[in-house]
């Protein structure tokens, strides 16, 4: 490795390392492994590029790369620069949207390179991390880099930063992607790679500066060729579960060996269809694919097995994620789509045709073994006339108040032209402003305030640091930190599988709390961790009883023990909490959230369980999974306001309306 030089590598003199018996990085011989899983890595269409790449790489500062899926670029050309860039003796840092694409592919890599996870090869995603001072290859994700880059716009730690799966357009990649064109003009050493693959590869080029300052290479070929199947016809999908089914059912009866993946919306729809398969379909592994899946349910989807298995995953498996043994994938071309109305600061989560560009990486998951089949449960028709041609990019369809806090902290300023590759509509940056300034977090004058520099350093909604605050002038922010924890999960604590959904739904009532859901949750955590730390109770069977999501539970200890410290340091000393049987103990933590969640209020209209907005004025009635159906409080705050077929308002607590006059002078100028 000593006689590689920095952006002068020749892609002969890589493989002459990878090929020698003498581990470059730690010495030692290689394992005999190594060598076989080599031989498979040459086999990419990626390989046969690998000096193109290096030639467009050493040529320009920033290279956008576009391939088909199944190419190889998310393992290989990570660890082609890594050698590029040895001498530098900086990090290459590679960035992901999804946390388990991020340290799945990190093992991956890690294996590929025959050196121990957390040791030259590292990640680190939300709350979790297995780095050392060996790691020269990091896995992030986009909006943990964000984050750092708050306190490092100049990338100071890294020799070349690759973002990959830009074509999703997260918020996270699209403030980066402005954080790097300036990065870029600062230091003339820092590498960029935008790696995409769709047609978006263009507008990252352009962006960028285009052909004075921009690379671009696109790699053609995948490793075995797909098949693609169209429903007959024209028109939506008709009943896709039932078709999805037999669809499955076909290929198990009919079609030669190879595993299944059907991509499907939700995850309550993915365990509806695993029960009806195991019960319908003989000699078939069904196996769920999910975020909130245990780490051990996951290992099962990418273990080898003698049986046919299919997996039933949301669009988590579209990207990135590789399971061998895939030949056949099944594709709804449904997702759920997110959006956000800034008028009435009102999530949507509707069910949408998937675009173009995620039918393709659908179709992308076969062949990668060998060749594959993709059926399209749509018409040809409705692929190209319905279909649109990418994702819309997440900046216009969320809220950004969190990205506006922490760009102005990072001392940023003119955010309202800000030089985003598809620039925001004025409606949200404005919403953005007048909730920042509501929670204290903005001067009249558009100013950060000392509040909102520190709210922008807690690694949850801004929203959390106002309520910490609040509940420990109450003597409850033990407390609040627990409530902000189970907050910034993806995922509900508690499970609601479809054959026991009524059971489940009963024994819920456990937990509940008739003024407020946050208390049910906190109730749930506390019986959780009481029962753990005892050290006598089997969790697993606890919690299948009690119908808890252990692996959500533990990712939320996890989460309150992170946000311990910084919570410590900004409070200038240790955490409060009220004793559970003072009789304060409910009614700090309901007045504490009402302080901070006043613009998010609502009173009753006196019909059933139908509420009014305070601030926008919008009817919605109470989610169905609240503890607070059927109590008619007068006043209630809540965590989000959701459209999703009906507009409901979601984790509900009922207050003492006299509690949000403290805020009231906030409340009348907005």
């Amino acid at each position: 490795m000593e006689s590689l030089q920095r952006n002068n590598t020749t892609a002969a003199q890589a493989i002459a390392i990878e090929d020698g018996s003498i581990h470059p990085l730690r010495g030692g011989n290689h394992t005999t492994k190594y060598f076989d899983i080599l031989r498979q890595r040459r086999a990419l269409p990626v390989a046969t590029r690998r000096q193109d790449f290096l030639d467009f790489y050493h040529d320009k500062q920033v290279m956008v790369l576009s391939s088909e899926t199944g190419s190889g670029k998310t393992t290989q050309i990570p660890q082609y620069v890594l050698f590029d860039e040895w001498a530098s003796s900086k990090i290459v840092v590679y960035t992901q949207p999804r946390r388990i694409a991020a340290t799945e592919v990190a093992g991956l890599v890690a294996e590929e390179m025959d050196v121990e996870l957390g040791q030259e090869v590292g990640f680190h995603v939300r709350f979790d991390k297995a780095t050392s001072e060996k790691t020269r290859l990091k896995y992030t994700t986009d909006g943990l880099l964000m984050r750092e880059a708050m306190e490092d716009g100049i990338f100071s730690k890294y020799s070349c930063v690759i973002i990959d799966e830009a074509h999703e357009r997260t918020i996270a990649t699209d403030v980066l992607l402005v954080m790097l064109k300036k990065a870029v003009s600062l230091r003339n050493d820092l590498k960029v790679i935008i790696m995409s693959a769709t047609l978006d590869a263009d507008k990252f080029w352009q962006y960028f500066g285009g052909e004075s300052t921009t690379s671009m290479l696109n790699i053609v070929g995948r490793t075995f060729p797909v098949q693609i199947f169209y429903l007959g016809g024209s028109g939506e999908t008709p009943l896709y579960l039932p078709l999805a089914i037999s669809t499955v059912q076909h290929i198990h009866q009919k079609l030669p060996s190879g595993d299944i993946l059907l991509f499907l919306l939700a995850v309550e729809e993915i365990e509806q269809v695993c029960s009806i398969l195991r019960r319908h379909t003989q000699g078939l592994e069904v196996l769920p694919l999910y975020s909130a899946l245990s780490p051990a349910c996951k290992k099962s989807v990418f273990a080898r097995t003698s049986n046919r298995k299919c997996i039933v995953s949301t669009n988590i498996a579209e990207t990135s994620l590789t399971i061998d043994g895939v030949v056949y994938v099944i594709d709804t071309g449904l997702c759920k789509e997110s959006g956000f109305n800034p008028r009435a600061g009102l999530n949507t989560l509707l069910t949408a045709p998937i675009s173009q560009a995620s039918a393709r990486q659908r179709a992308g998951r076969a062949g990668r073994t060998q060749p594959g089949m993709c059926f399209r449960l749509y018409s040809e028709d409705t692929f190209n006339n319905v279909f649109p041609q990418s994702n819309a990019p997440g900046i216009l369809t969320a809220t950004i108040s969190p990205e506006i806090l922490l760009l102005m902290a990072a001392g940023y300023k003119g955010l309202g032209k800000f030089d985003f590759i598809d620039p925001p509509h004025p409606e949200p940056y404005l919403y953005a402003l007048q909730e920042l300034t509501a929670l204290g977090y903005l001067n009249a004058d558009g100013s950060i305030t000392d509040s909102g520099v520190k709210a922008a350093k807690l690694p949850v909604d801004p929203v959390w640091y106002r309520a910490i605050l609040e509940a420990h002038k109450l003597n409850c922010s033990e407390e609040m930190l627990s409530l902000a924890a189970l907050a910034s999960t993806q995922q509900s604590i508690f499970v609601r599988p479809y054959p026991l959904r009524y059971v489940a739904d009963a024994v819920r009532r456990w937990w509940f709390d008739g003024t407020s859901d946050h208390l049910s949750q906190l109730s749930a955590l506390h019986a959780y961790a009481q029962a753990k730390f005892s050290g006598k109770i089997n969790m697993d069977q606890w919690c299948f009883d009690a119908f808890l999501n252990r692996r959500v539970l533990d990712e939320v200890l996890n989460i309150r023990n992170q946000l311990y410290g910084p919570a410590c340091r900004f409070l200038l000393g240790s955490l409060r909490s009220t004793p559970f049987s003072d009789e304060a103990y409910a009614l700090n933590i309901r007045k504490a959230l009402a302080r901070s969640f006043f613009y998010r209020s609502a009173f009753h209209t006196g019909d059933g369980d139908l509420y009014m907005t305070v601030h926008s004025n919008y009817q919605a009635g109470i989610h169905p999974e609240s503890g607070l159906i059927d109590c008619q409080h007068q006043w209630v705050i809540f965590d989000t306001f959701i459209y999703s077929g009906k507009q409901y308002i979601q984790t509900v607590t009922a207050v003492d309306p006299t509690w949000l006059i403290v805020r009231s002078g906030v409340l009348s100028r907005r």
